[in-house]
């Protein structure tokens, strides 16, 4: 009972969590950059029940598939704690080259994400497709905002050849 408990909990915040990162993608997307900034500690909050719900999977004697899968969250949401808020560090959302820390942080994102699609599969096929949808509409997010960084970089360009 509490193994079920602890899991259904997991894909709760698997799924907050993939609507944050949408909210977020959305925000840039309109320039919304102040809100997002507020909204950068209750990102790093994620932490406490991911580790906790791991720790709990530990202690009550979960498959090593379930602490396995959880991991890489726990130390992608670290590594956003110590970028974002420990180190103060810069988001550099588009630079013309990627430093190492930000090419860090996507690879780490995206083996979070991974790991936390996979522990829905461990659960059941239903959980598994049910983040990967949410994975995709988080990505889906990721892309509007891209699309609307470019089409602005582009008016932004056509303006400047016009003035020349």
């Amino acid at each position: 009972m509490d193994a079920v408990i602890v899991d259904n909990l997991v894909v709760f915040f698997a799924l907050v969590f993939y609507t944050f990162l949408s909210v977020v993608y959305l925000l840039r997307a309109r320039e919304l950059s102040k809100q997002e900034l507020k909204l950068a500690p209750v990102f790093s909050v994620q932490l406490i029940p991911f580790a906790s719900l791991w720790v709990l999977n530990l202690l009550i004697g979960n498959d090593s598939g379930r602490l396995l899968a959880g991991l890489p969250i726990i130390i992608y949401l670290a590594y956003d704690l110590w970028y974002r808020l420990i180190a103060q560090k810069k988001p550099y959302h588009h630079p013309d080259r990627w430093p190492p820390g930000l090419i860090a942080y996507l690879l780490l994102l995206f083996m979070g994400s991974i790991g936390l699609n996979w522990y829905g599969y461990l659960m059941s096929k239903f959980y598994g497709n049910m983040l990967v949808i949410a994975f995709f509409i988080m990505m889906s997010s990721y892309s509007y905002y891209q699309y609307s960084y470019n089409k602005k970089k582009a008016r932004e360009s056509q303006k400047q050849q016009a003035t020349e």
